[in-house]
């Protein structure tokens, strides 16, 4: 059921003409999950490039398609043809990290040894024809003329090998790798481990660093979960620990443990920041749900494998949520309906988001040995796929975040991938839980792409029309018309950042709003907040948001389009007026205060932020 203000909304977008201030969407999908295409390569990675192609890596394996006499594993899917272009990448991008890079450049790094068939060492350039990625760097400029190539150079490297690498975006377009391992397995041992990270381009004396969570939390320290922090230091989370780690002084400050147990790789529980929203003064909050705890001092294994039969022990259902900025700690908030490893959390522009992947029994990882403790199933160390797609909505009341939306039509397991799209539809592909590309296991390579459809996707959209192509920090912000005083009223501006797909992770993912006020018919929008460490620079999704419907996302750059330091602002000037959040929390303790009418709210929030110094802190100092 439309709302008043939406309905007015549309017919004020009629009456000035609809093909300018309208869009629609293919009707009858909305609230639905369908099989649209063939991935070429199985989907290891996924990242959306431009506003029509998304860019596939899978590992070194047999896939049926080929390039330049080997198989190939990487492509260029069309979201609209729902066709893939075949690409080179001759390094083995093998459980690789990457980010989007300040610059609009894809950035990709790490991976394993050069291999041949079921996954066994080769010599370089043997077997199947790829070299060791391990410390490889790999770029991509995307493009929509089928005309861009990854530039895949052995002369490019990290300081340290790295397998199972996390990438995280910081503040001057530079990007953060760290952890992994050495060489291949299961999990590592403190002889395989890497517990360092570096930058991308490299910073000071361009050596690795060492640091200590990475060290303490093994075997539960690959794929590391990142968050970039107001503060400017990164939010680190491994086995069961959490630190916030500052990389100019190379130190740490320790946080609360994480209840249950770890929630990295291979136990995977799905992780997102939720959405960043002025009302609260860009409070950060972390979110982990699901995962596997095998209990308390049970040992994961080693290189080799699990130490303790996995494949059949149920997924966790807790989700539990920490401010680190804050301290204190861990919260609990709605478990999930069912248990989940390998689940994998998408923004919506909406302020919801999508849960979607996984199992409901076991963990990541595979065996070329059938006869392994862990049990596989095949190869697989994960069995019993969930296909039911849920949505988590942060500001419903506690008790009911949780619900369904959908049905997958093809089980995801270790090695999937999904991504948002333009039209805020979700793209998943992958699952691979095999050595090689394989037909006859009860889990074999899978090729199959789905596409999943929000349940707002058949309404009318509202027009992306005036949104700025790039966006600055501080600064002087812009006008939207929306051709009604009710639409206005329930309008905002989002960014979303879609991140760098794998293993249950968007590595970079998150969703800032923009403070804006409406004025009649207008909407006066502000730059971002004048600090780079709320939403890094690069490549994102613009939104606006009516009564929580949005237009089609716009591709556009977060700030100046270069690595290096960015130019920093006066936070936006906005006229006097009631100033509204769209994704305000419904259980909030600092509960709206409404005046007037619909259309003028005035938040005790906004007011309470005068008692918090610390949250203004995160909006108006960008960070040294």
């Amino acid at each position: 059921m439309f709302s008043s203000s939406f309905r007015s909304f549309v017919a004020a977008a009629i009456a000035l003409g609809a093909a300018a201030s309208v869009q629609y969407a293919s009707a009858g999908k909305a609230g639905t999950m369908e099989i649209v295409g063939n991935s070429g390569v199985s989907a290891q990675m996924m990242f959306l490039g431009t506003d029509q192609k998304v860019y596939i890596l899978d590992k070194v394996e047999k896939n049926p398609v080929s390039i330049n006499g080997h198989p190939a594993w990487a492509v260029e899917y069309d979201i609209n043809s729902n066709q893939f272009r075949t690409m080179d990448v001759r390094s083995n991008t093998f459980c690789a990290g990457g980010a989007t890079l300040g610059d609009g450049r894809m950035f990709v790094t790490g991976g394993n040894k050069a291999v041949t068939t079921n996954g066994a060492t080769a010599k370089q350039g043997q077997g199947y024809g790829s070299y060791n990625g391990g410390k490889a760097l790999r770029f991509l400029s995307p493009c929509n003329d089928r005309s861009c190539q990854w530039q895949d150079d052995a002369g490019n490297q990290l300081v340290k090998e790295r397998w199972y690498p996390t990438v995280e975006p910081l503040k001057d377009g530079a990007v953060m790798i760290l952890g992994g391992m050495r060489d291949g397995g299961f999990v590592p041992s403190k002889g395989s481990n890497e517990p360092t990270y570096e930058f991308y381009p490299p910073k000071g004396d361009g050596q690795a660093r060492y640091m200590g969570i990475l060290d303490r939390t093994v075997p539960m320290s690959l794929y590391p979960i990142t968050y970039l922090m107001s503060s400017g230091e990164v939010f680190v989370q491994a086995g069961r620990s959490a630190v916030l780690w500052n990389y100019q002084s190379q130190s740490e400050k320790r946080l609360a443990s994480i209840p249950g147990g770890p929630r990295v790789y291979p136990a995977s529980a799905g992780t997102a920041l939720l959405p960043l929203r002025p009302s609260n003064g860009y409070k950060e909050t972390v979110l982990f749900c699901g995962g596997m705890s095998l209990g308390k001092n049970v040992n994961w294994g080693n290189e080799g494998g699990p130490a303790v039969m996995v494949s059949q022990r149920p997924a966790s259902t807790s989700c539990e949520q920490l401010s680190p900025l804050e301290g204190g700690d861990w919260e609990a908030v709605d478990d999930l309906p069912e248990g989940r490893s390998m689940g994998q959390f998408i923004q919506l522009p909406d302020g919801t988001l999508w849960f979607g992947n996984g199992v409901k029994t076991g963990v990541a990882g595979y065996t070329d040995n059938k006869y392994q403790v862990g049990k596989p199933v095949g190869h697989s160390f994960g069995d019993n796929p969930s296909y039911r797609p849920m949505l988590y909505n942060p500001r419903a009341p506690k008790g009911s975040r949780w619900r369904q939306v959908g049905k997958a039509n093809v089980g995801r397991l270790y090695h999937s991938s999904a991504t948002l799209l333009p039209d805020s539809s979700i793209l998943v592909a992958g699952s691979n839980p095999n050595p090689d590309y394989t037909t006859g296991e009860k889990w074999s390579t899978e090729y199959r792409v789905e596409r999943w459809y929000p349940e707002f996707y058949d309404r009318p959209r509202p027009s992306s029309r005036g949104l700025p192509q790039s966006f600055s920090y501080g600064g002087d912000g812009f006008t939207l018309d929306l051709g009604s005083a009710d639409a206005a009223a329930k309008a905002k501006v989002v960014l979303v950042r879609t991140g760098f797909s794998t293993h249950a992770m968007n590595m970079g993912q998150r969703m800032i709003e923009l403070k804006s006020v409406a004025q009649g018919t207008k909407l006066h929008v502000a730059q971002l907040p004048p600090n780079p460490n709320l939403f890094a620079p690069g490549s994102a999704l613009a939104f606006v948001v009516v009564d929580g419907v949005p237009s089609q996302g716009k591709v556009v750059m977060a700030g100046n389009g270069r690595i290096g330091k960015q130019p920093v602002g006066a936070e936006s000037p906005l006229p006097s007026a009631a100033k509204r959040d769209l994704f305000e929390d419904a259980d909030d303790e600092e509960a709206e205060v409404r005046v007037g009418s619909s259309e003028h709210v005035v938040e005790a929030r906004d007011m309470a932020m005068h008692r918090r110094g610390s949250a203004h802190s995160r909006i108006n100092k960008a960070v040294a």
